[in-house]
C-alpha cells in the first residue's frame, strides 16, 4: 500500500489551477479541471458547437487535446513548483464515437523520471448520465525547469 498523500498542498493546487487557466484552447472550450491528486488529474469538457465535428460527435482533435492535458497535469502534480512538463509525444486510440453531453479525461502518471514522465489517460463520454470509454492515450512528457514569474520592466 502506498503512503503517498491523496491530496495536494493548497499552494500547489492553486499553482496548477493558475497554469490550467492559462490554457487558451481549453478555456475557449470551457474545459474545467475537476480533480487533482498526486499523480492524477481529471478534466471535464461540456458539449458545444465549437468542440464537435460535422456528425455531432466530439472532435478527435479535441479528445486528443484534453487527454494530453489530463496526462500533463497529472505529471505536473508531481513536478511543480520546481519543474513542469511539455508533451514529447502521445498515441491515442479512439475506441467508440464520442457522442454525449460531456467528455471526461482522467490522466495518471505511470512512471516519473528526472527527464521524462510517462502518463496515460482514459477519456469517457457521458451520455444520458452514463460514462462510456471513447479513447485511450499514452504519452511521454519532457521535464523542464519551471519558468520564473515574468516581471514587467516597464
Amino acid at each position: 500500500m502506498s503512503n503517498q498523500a491523496t491530496t495536494l498542498d493548497h499552494k500547489l493546487a492553486l499553482s496548477l489551477l493558475e497554469s490550467f487557466n492559462a490554457q487558451g484552447a481549453l478555456m475557449a472550450w470551457n474545459a474545467r479541471l475537476t480533480s487533482m491528486t498526486p499523480g492524477a488529474c481529471e478534466i471535464s469538457l461540456p458539449m458545444a458547437q465549437n468542440v464537435c465535428q460535422q456528425h455531432g460527435y466530439f472532435h478527435g482533435g479535441v479528445i486528443g487535446t484534453i487527454a494530453d492535458a489530463a496526462g500533463g497535469y497529472a505529471a505536473n502534480t508531481l513536478l511543480i513548483p520546481v519543474s513542469e512538463c511539455l508533451s514529447a509525444e502521445y498515441k491515442i486510440n479512439f475506441v467508440a464515437p464520442a457522442i454525449g453531453d460531456t467528455l471526461i479525461a482522467r490522466g495518471k502518471v505511470l512512471k516519473a523520471g528526472k527527464t521524462l514522465v510517462v502518463a496515460s489517460a482514459e477519456v469517457f463520454v457521458v451520455h444520458q448520465g452514463k460514462e462510456k470509454l471513447c479513447a485511450i492515450m499514452q504519452q511521454t512528457l519532457f521535464v523542464i525547469p519551471k519558468e520564473s514569474p515574468k516581471v514587467d520592466a516597464g
